[in-house]
């Protein structure tokens, strides 16, 4: 039976042990209590072990790796909550962010999704936003930046999710698709405060790395992900399709750098 206040935090790992406990101790140390921690070990190369004992944590395997998506797909058909959120392994909640982000939703029972600003930490120490106080959100806004919502900063409805599932063929740019469609599918309000650090240090496993092919194969997968949207807002359908045929061309597949290039001008269909 869903518990009315309780709040299921996924993390997904990877070979990353010595990160993994300071995003577990994150989430158990949050000043709502009502909780459900479930950590899905992707395949790592040496099995996941958790050194707590607190009853609120649940631990999961993937035999095989299925990406980070997909990942979270499978965490987040176990819980119980009323409401979900996620965490990378490489970040960490700051205290209140379940308890702001909860009674938001409690407050507030038209809205689907909550999101907040996360710190950016580099390798030096350094802390920035890309987000002000006073952003004001909307779903064309996100769209057009692409997306501005990180996975650490959001707390959604279970209903919502469970319209809306990760992609599950996608390795990169799976918030940018997941958001994106969530902006679209339900109210999505922007709770002015920093609930989570976002490491950016530069590590050569973090997603954020520049690899063309990659980079490439899968922003097409969100550009079909997102066509229905994209065909009803020509100036995102530009951004996005231009986005796409230069990176195409980056991996001299110019025969579809041409096609994506049509698509952003309109000239082809999406």
């Amino acid at each position: 039976m869903q518990d009315q206040n309780l709040v299921s935090v996924v993390i997904t790992t990877r070979n990353r042990a010595d990160l993994l406990p300071r995003a577990i101790r994150s989430v158990l140390e949050q000043t709502w209590p009502d909780l459900e921690l479930i950590v899905v070990d992707d395949a790592s190369d040496i099995p996941v072990t958790l050194t707590t004992t607190d009853p609120r944590v649940r631990l999961l395997r993937n035999e095989t790796a299925r990406g980070c998506a997909d990942a979270r797909n499978v965490g987040f058909q176990a819980p119980r909550g009323r409401f979900l959120c996620m965490l990378d392994d490489d970040d960490w909640y700051l205290p209140e962010k379940l308890e702001s982000q909860a009674r938001y939703l409690l407050d507030h029972p038209g809205t689907g999704m909550v999101f907040s600003r996360v710190v950016v930490r580099d390798a030096a120490g350094q802390d920035r936003h890309y987000l002000g106080l006073n952003h004001v959100h909307s779903a064309e806004i996100n769209l057009m930046a692409f997306n501005v919502i990180h996975p650490a900063s959001a707390l959604v409805r279970r209903e919502v999710y469970e319209q809306i599932r990760f992609e599950p063929t996608i390795r990169k740019y799976e918030d940018t698709l997941f958001f994106n469609r969530v902006c679209f599918t339900c109210e999505t309000a922007f709770l002015p405060m920093d609930v989570a650090v976002w490491m950016q240090d530069g590590r050569p496993d973090q997603l954020t790395r520049v690899f063309h092919e990659r980079n490439f194969i899968n922003f097409r997968i969100v550009c079909e992900g997102l066509k229905e949207i994209l065909r009803s807002h020509p100036k995102a359908r530009r951004r996005y399709y231009g986005r796409l045929a230069l990176q195409a061309a980056r991996c001299k597949r110019f025969g579809e750098a041409t096609l994506a290039g049509m698509r952003a001008l309109g000239v082809a269909p999406v």
